[in-house]
């Protein structure tokens, strides 16, 4: 559930803030932000995450395989968002001086 939330929270972090998180998710991969497969694993996080976000008593609480996946996701978009980004500029930076 946490993955999920900050997988919300870095697409609003880089402007993408109106609707669902299934609409944040789409637009991001519509506007390039993200490729078709990062958003297609965004996805299966977002519905990972479901069961615990509305409290659905009947679920089953996720498998330590099953939340090991959510992180790596959210690891790797915060990677590819925030991480890279700053190394390139940084990359830059010192290529200049």
């Amino acid at each position: 559930m946490l993955a999920a939330s900050a997988v919300d929270a870095m697409l609003k972090a880089k402007g993408y803030k109106d609707g669902s998180l299934y609409q944040r998710i789409k637009d991001a991969a519509d506007g390039h932000l993200i490729t078709d497969d990062m958003a297609t694993w965004a996805h299966q996080v977002r519905l990972d995450a479901n069961d615990q976000r509305h409290a659905d008593e009947s679920a089953q609480f996720p498998t330590t395989e099953e939340a090991q996946r959510s992180l790596d996701f959210a690891l790797a978009l915060a990677e590819i968002l925030f991480v890279l980004p700053a190394r390139v500029t940084r990359g830059l930076q010192e290529s200049v001086n």
